[in-house]
This record gives C-alpha cells, structure tokens and sequence, in this order.
C-alpha cells in the first residue's frame, strides 16, 4: 500500500531536483525529506533517484512515477480550486448514463423533465449498457437507464424502477399493398441481441406472419425511413414513429404491447438517491401524461 505522504516528498523533491529544495518547500529538515524518500523506495522496491552533489535525478522508473504523482498533485489542485469556487448551496450533479437502445428507442424529449429539477445539474452520457453498471457501481454514476432489466445476479446491491414500457407499432408506407400473411413484404429486423428482437419475433410467431428478412439494424430512426422511402416493414417504438405516422409518411398496421422492453432504472442507495428519486418520479410522470 502506497503512502500518500511519502508520494508528496517525492514528487516535491523530483520538482525542486534536491533535498535543499525541497526540504525548504515542505518546512522539514533535509534528513526527513531523504527518509520519506526511502521509505517509498521500499514500497516500491525501485530506485527512483541517482543522487550526487549535484543533487537529485530521476532514474526510469522515478520517471514513472513522477509523471503519475503530476496526474495526482494537478487533480488535488482543481480539486481545492472547484472547492473554493462552488458555494456551498450549489447545484449537485445528477449523473445519468443511458444505454444506446434507450437513446434509440425513446422520443428525443424523454429526458428533458430531467433538466427541470430543482437544486441538479443533470450530466447525461450514452454508453454500453454493462459499462454504465460498471460505473454505476464505481460511483460515476448515479442512475442508469437500460432498456431491459438485467439479470438477478447483475441487480445484487442495485434498487430498480421501470420508468415505463415501450410500446411498438408495425409501420408500412403509406400506399404498399401486400398479402395477409406478409410474404410479400421485406422486414427490417433488429439485431438477436436487441430486446426487441424478441418482442419483434413473438409478435409474427402469433400473428402466423412470414415477411422476409431484407436486413438488421439497431436504428429505429432509420427503419422508419427505410419504410417510408423503401416499402419494407419494421417494428418500431412508438415515440420514433410518432412524426411520420403524423405527416402520413407512413402507416400503423398493428400495435404491440410490450411484454419485456421498456425503461428501467437502476441505482444505489447513495448520497444521491433523494436526486435520483425525483428524477424518476420526473420521468415517469412525463410518460404517462
């Protein structure tokens, strides 16, 4: 284990290039300077200093060290500057990490109750859905949106909402004309390892519709223009069909009930956890009004 005390000397005497110097900085006798230097060259098991009557270098692996100790010194110094510069009463940070199928799958105003909130400044990042609960756990996060929830093993320690459930509808162009059974018709389909996949899959299993796979995509967005300029069919969330069901770009053949995609919410008991409560309570109100 690291002092962080003896990483102080080092990176004071690496700056100043003596134990002169530094001793002079740090208010502390010369001998002590050198003895703090030793004992992290213990820790280390390196030599991280030449030292001669010129004074002190850095060997290869003090360099190492040194460039780390800059990160960590510089860090510490924004750190006391953001300190001193924030009032005491001012707004917290919401830190909320959304999955790239929710981003996709939800009408770009689902977030905006979240800029609403009193007293929170909302810092909201797109990402993988098992990298966002590798940071939800580490602490970088305070809320992940994911558009499934996740297995029981992966929830352990985690407190779960569901914000809402994603109805799909079945979109065509406006003026194609097919076959009950849709074997005249192209299907755009998501990718296996989409939720909706699933929804997509059981919905023409019960329906004893057999269109043909003309291609995958992870993009509603584009699934709907591919309907509405290439006359295939999709399955799409609601909210992304919504504009161009509205203009008559296309239109709705069925609607599904989702039994499993929807918007869940996941987080930690943590010195957030009233934000994120009001977040969530935010966010579903918005969509069931």
């Amino acid at each position: 284990m690291l002092n962080y005390n003896h990483l102080h000397y080092f990176h004071v005497a690496a700056t100043e290039g003596s134990l002169v110097k530094a001793s002079a900085k740090l208010g502390v006798t010369a001998s002590t300077v050198s003895e703090q230097l030793r004992a992290l060259e213990r820790a280390t098991r390196k030599t991280l200093f030449e030292r001669s009557t010129a004074g002190l270098r850095l060997t290869a692996a003090g360099q190492t060290v040194y460039e780390h100790t800059t990160a960590i010194f510089r860090s510490g110094e924004r750190l006391e500057q953001v300190l001193a510069d924030k009032p005491d009463d001012a707004p917290m940070s919401l830190r909320v990490g959304t999955s790239g199928a929710v981003a996709r799958a939800t009408s770009t105003d689902f977030l905006v109750p979240l800029f609403a909130l009193d007293g929170c400044t909302p810092v909201i990042r797109i990402g993988d859905t098992v990298d966002l609960l590798r940071d939800l756990r580490g602490n970088e996060l305070d809320l992940v949106l994911c558009e499934t929830e996740p297995a029981k093993a992966a929830l352990d320690g985690l407190q779960h909402a569901v914000i809402d459930r994603i109805p799909l509808v079945a979109i065509v162009a406006v003026d194609r004309k097919f076959r009950p059974d849709w074997e005249d018709l192209g299907l755009i389909q998501y990718r296996t390892s989409s939720n909706f996949y699933w929804e997509v899959a059981r919905f023409l299993e019960a329906q004893n519709l057999r269109p043909e796979i003309v291609g995958e995509a992870d993009d509603p967005f584009l699934m709907v223009e591919a309907v509405a300029h290439g006359g295939h069919v999709a399955i799409v969330p609601t909210s992304v069909a919504r504009d161009a069901i509205l203009t008559g770009r296309v239109r709705v053949l069925n609607k599904l009930d989702s039994a499993h995609a929807g918007v869940h919410a996941l987080y930690q008991d943590g010195s957030a956890a009233e934000v994120v409560h009001h977040a969530i309570e935010r966010l579903i109100a918005a969509t069931t009004s």
